[in-house]
């Protein structure tokens, strides 16, 4: 399990979720893809250690295996159905815990 390649797929869904940021530029790619680049803050997300981040990817984790998602699957592209189980099982904590990994990026991108 890819814990870097997970947190980049929970910052490109929530991310998502901003309809201004996903609009497809034509080429497959959208406009969150020009100024974000989730697969790097994935990494930094997952060599953090930041306790925040570890508990939201702990319960991103739980919440995917009690929607009945294959674990295997996790560190892969969301299909819509995945994305629409999670939100369904897990609710607003759900988004709590996405956002905390947003948050996250910047305090471990930042020196302490």
């Amino acid at each position: 399990m890819n814990h870097a390649r997970i947190a980049a797929e929970a910052l490109r869904f929530r991310l998502g979720t901003f309809a201004s940021g996903t609009a497809d530029q034509g080429n497959g790619a959208t406009a969150q893809d020009s100024w974000f680049d989730a697969t790097e803050a994935g990494e930094i997300l997952a060599a953090c250690g930041d306790p925040g981040v570890d508990s939201a990817l702990r319960l991103l984790g739980e919440t995917w295996q009690a929607a009945g998602l294959p674990v295997s699957t996790m560190d892969r592209p969301w299909s819509a159905g995945d994305a629409a189980r999670l939100r369904t099982v897990g609710g607003v904590r759900l988004l709590d815990t996405r956002d905390e990994l947003v948050t996250g990026v910047s305090r471990c991108r930042l020196p302490h």
